[in-house]
């Protein structure tokens, strides 16, 4: 019986706490031990993917785990503590679910090109509340449960035409911009890349199409090497 007093208890609150946080970082330590040793073949990919969704829905089951160990302490009161704070992070925890969800579907990744109402570009970041979208009026920032309730489709496909928008600021002319673009195989020229004057004397609106492979980053790394400075959208500093 003391024993089981002694779990009910903030110090027995506490060492839970230490042993979710713990179990969590031995299965993301043997996620990784594996993704660096398995080879690329099909099943592999599809057994560590399996193995990060376990690690997607662990946290929502620790954090409900933790919850019962608290409201373990004092039903009544802690009850409704859980109940209040529930009412004002509803919104917060249905984001997150949400976000849970939309990742843990296959063919989502960074590099993905997904369309929504409102919504058409290239995943570049997938956040625990939202993901950083790229499309062609700069980033996005996107909320889980805006794709759950307006629904999506993606393309994993990174070769898909898709147009983007990036913006320059340099003293080369729009021919000589060109002709260093035409110098590196990063842009897909098929689609020809366009040019055209911004707001300053020195600002240039590029519009352009990658390769198979290539990112946007690969793009920004080369023309900043050659001291041009780009934004990904107009405000940005």
């Amino acid at each position: 019986m003391e024993s089981i007093t002694t779990f009910y208890s903030w110090n027995g609150l506490l060492y839970l706490f230490i042993g979710l946080l713990a179990l969590y970082g031995i299965i993301k330590i043997i996620i990784t031990l594996i993704e660096n040793s398995a080879k690329k073949n099909l099943a592999n990919k599809r057994f560590i993917f399996w193995l990060r969704n376990s690690l997607f829905f662990y946290v929502p089951v620790a954090v409900v785990i933790f919850i019962l160990g608290f409201i373990s302490i004092n039903y009544i009161t802690h009850t409704i503590m859980v109940i209040i704070m529930g009412v004002f992070g509803f919104p917060y925890v249905k984001n997150y679910l949400s976000g849970i969800i939309f990742k843990s579907n296959p063919i989502i990744n960074k590099g993905a090109l997904i369309k929504s109402r409102d919504l058409d570009g290239e995943i570049k970041k997938l956040m625990v509340l939202g993901m950083i979208v790229n499309t062609e009026e700069g980033e996005q920032y996107v909320n889980y449960s805006k794709m759950e309730e307006y629904g999506f489709t993606v393309n994993s496909n990174k070769s898909s035409a898709l147009r983007q928008t990036l913006y320059l600021k340099t003293e080369r002319t729009k021919e000589a911009l060109l002709d260093l673009l035409f110098d590196n195989p990063i842009l897909n020229f098929q689609e020809i890349p366009s040019l055209r004057n911004g707001i300053e004397p020195e600002d240039l609106i590029l519009k352009y199409t990658l390769e198979s492979g290539a990112t946007t980053e690969d793009l920004i790394s080369f023309l900043n090497a050659h001291d041009i400075v780009t934004k990904l959208t107009r405000k940005q500093n």
